[in-house]
C-alpha cells in the first residue's frame, strides 16, 4: 500500500484548480472546460476506487483467518455510477479446498454480478419511468458503461424479489424490529381504496421473425389483472391525501389482502385504526374483502367508487345526459326506492333491445349493489382510478409493451413503493453464506481429519501445480501486464 501526505478537504480544491486552470487557459471557452472538468472527475473517481479497493485489500492481507493461504491476484471488473472500474483482489483457499475472495466478501461485493449498489438502485429507479432500452442509453450517458436493457429488466425483476419478501416478512412477524419499536402512525380512522388494473400480457410462445409493422399488427393482445390498493389519512385543504400507502400485486384475492393488511401496518399502527372507510368499484373480489382479520379492532365500512356508479349509469343512458344526472343525483341522495322505482319506469318506455339490455344491466348493477349505495357514496373518495393512471398506467400501458406476470409485478412493486415515499432495497450480498456444495466439501474434509486423527501439513513448492495456482504476485501490478504474465 503506498503511503502519501495526508491531503485535507480545504486542499483538494486547490489540487483540482491547480490542474485545471492551464487547460481553461488554453480553450478560452467554459462550456469546453466544463466538458473537460466532468469527464476529468470521472477518470479521477475511477482511479481513485480501484486504488481504495487495493489498498484496503492490503490491510485485509494481515487479517485473514488462520488456516487460508493466498492463492493468487484475480482481476475483477464492477460497474458503479463513477464508471467502471477494474482492480486485482487476493484469492484465498481454506484447509478444505475452498476459494475465498476476501475483500468482495467483507465489502459485500456479489458473486458474478458487475453492477454495484449504487448503479443498481439507479437502474431500478430509472426503468420504473422509462423503458428499458432508454435506461440503458441513459446509464450509459451518466457511467460511460454499456449495458443492455436484458440487464436492465433483471434488474427490475430482483429488485422486486425483496419487496415482496418484505411483506411476508411483515405479515408473518419477521421484520426486522419489534411493532412497538418501529415509527408508525396512530390514526383512529383510515381511508382504504382498492380497484383493479390491466396489463397486457406477453405471449407465452415466442414467434417467427417478422418486420416490426407486421408484428404489431398480428399480435394477439392478452392482459392480466393487477390487484390494486391506496390506504390514506384523509384529505388536506387543498383535496390532496396525506400519508399515502400504494400497493399492487399480482395475487389471488386469498393472498391479497392479508399482504395489504400488512403494507398498511408497515406505515400505520393496526390496533390504533378504530373505523376504516373503503371505496371499490363493486367488483366480486373487492365486495369480497378479507381487511377484518388485518384490523379486528376497526369498524369497516364499504362505500361505492363514485367513478364507477357514475359511469355505469352514463353508459347504460348514452347520449341522454339529462334522466343520466337525474339518476346520478338519486344515488348521491341515497334514495334507493325511488331510485330503484325510476329505472325501472325506463326500462317499461323503453324500445326492446340494446336500449332495453343496457337498462336492465344497470338495474340489476344498482340492485347487486343496493346495499353499498343506501351507505352513502363519500365525495372524498373516489381517487382510485388517477392513482392506477398515474402510478402504474403511466409506464406500464404505453409504448405498445407487454409484460410477463412476475415482470409486471415487480414493476408495480417498484412504483408503488417509490409513490409511497420509501426508498428502494438495495441487494443483498450473496457470498456469505457458502453454498450447499461448499458446506459439504468442508464437512467432508472435518470428517477426514476426524477418522484419521492426524493431518498432513500443508507445504508449499513440491508437486504438480496448475499454472494458474503457481502465479502468485506479491504486488499490486497493472491488469494488461498481468494478463501478459497469466497467457505466457
Amino acid at each position: 500500500m503506498k503511503t502519501t501526505t495526508p491531503c485535507t478537504k480545504t486542499a483538494i480544491p486547490e489540487l483540482l484548480s491547480e490542474f485545471w486552470i492551464p487547460h481553461l487557459v488554453a480553450c478560452e471557452d467554459l462550456f469546453k472546460h466544463l466538458e473537460y472538468v466532468d469527464q476529468s472527475l470521472k477518470d479521477v473517481r475511477v482511479k481513485a476506487l480501484k486504488q481504495n479497493l487495493q489498498d484496503f485489500d492490503d490491510l485485509l492481507f494481515s487479517q485473514v483467518p488462520d488456516g487460508w493461504r493466498l492463492k493468487e491476484y484475480r482481476r475483477r471488473t464492477i460497474i458503479t455510477l463513477a464508471g467502471k472500474i477494474t482492480y486485482l483482489r487476493r484469492i484465498y483457499t481454506e484447509p478444505s479446498g475452498i476459494c475465498h475472495a476476501y475483500l468482495d466478501e467483507v465489502l459485500g461485493i456479489r458473486t458474478r454480478r458487475q453492477l454495484a449498489p449504487d448503479a443498481f438502485l439507479w437502474i431500478a429507479e430509472t426503468a420504473a419511468n422509462l423503458s428499458f432500452r432508454k435506461t440503458a442509453k441513459a446509464f450509459y450517458e451518466r457511467t460511460g458503461a454499456k449495458i443492455s436493457h436484458w440487464l436492465v429488466m433483471s434488474v427490475v425483476r430482483e429488485e422486486g424479489a425483496p419487496i415482496l419478501a418484505e411483506l411476508y416478512d411483515e405479515l408473518t412477524g419477521k421484520a426486522a424490529g419489534t411493532p412497538s419499536g418501529r415509527l408508525r402512525i396512530s390514526q383512529e380512522a383510515l381511508h382504504v381504496e382498492f380497484d383493479g388494473i390491466h396489463v397486457p400480457l406477453q405471449k407465452p410462445t415466442h414467434e417467427p421473425i417478422k418486420p416490426r409493422w407486421e408484428y404489431e399488427r398480428d399480435r394477439q393482445r392478452h392482459s392480466f389483472e393487477l390487484k390494486s390498493a391506496v390506504a390514506y389519512a384523509g384529505k388536506d385543504d387543498k383535496r390532496r391525501r396525506a400519508g399515502v400507502v400504494h400497493l399492487a400485486l399480482d395475487e389471488q384475492p386469498l393472498y391479497f389482502w392479508p399482504l395489504l393488511a400488512a403494507r398498511i401496518a408497515q406505515g400505520y399502527d393496526p390496533e390504533d385504526a378504530y373505523t376504516l372507510h373503503a371505496s371499490s368499484d363493486l367488483a366480486g373480489w373487492c365486495k369480497n374483502h378479507d381487511l377484518d382479520k388485518g384490523f379486528p379492532q376497526a369498524e369497516i365500512i364499504h362505500y361505492a367508487d363514485p367513478y364507477h356508479v357514475n359511469r355505469e349509469v352514463r353508459r347504460a343512458f348514452g347520449g341522454n345526459t339529462r334522466s343520466a344526472s337525474h339518476i346520478i343525483s338519486l344515488v348521491y341522495a341515497r334514495k334507493t326506492k325511488r331510485l330503484i322505482a325510476e329505472i325501472c319506469r325506463v326500462i317499461a318506455h323503453a324500445k326492446k333491445g340494446k336500449e332495453r339490455s343496457r337498462y336492465v344491466k344497470l338495474l340489476d348493477y344498482l340492485q347487486a349493489n343496493i346495499g353499498m349505495i343506501k351507505r352513502g357514496i363519500r365525495n372524498n373518495m373516489g381517487t382510485m382510478e388517477g392513482t392506477n393512471a398515474h402510478v402504474y398506467a403511466a409506464r406500464m400501458k404505453v409504448w405498445g409493451g407487454a409484460w410477463s406476470r412476475p415482470g409486471g409485478q415487480a414493476m408495480a412493486l417498484i412504483r408503488s413503493r417509490l409513490a409511497s415515499g420509501k426508498p428502494l432495497i438495495a441487494p443483498k450480498p450473496d457470498n456469505v453464506l457458502l453454498s450447499d456444495g461448499q458446506i459439504r466439501r468442508r464437512q467432508r474434509f472435518e470428517e477426514s481429519l476426524l477418522r484419521q486423527g492426524w493431518f498432513v501439513k500443508e507445504t508449499e513448492g513440491h508437486g504438480y501445480e496448475p499454472p494458474r495456482g503457481s502465479i502468485v504476485l506479491t504486488t499490486h501490478m497493472d491488469p494488461d501486464l498481468y494478463g501478459l504474465l497469466y497467457y505466457s
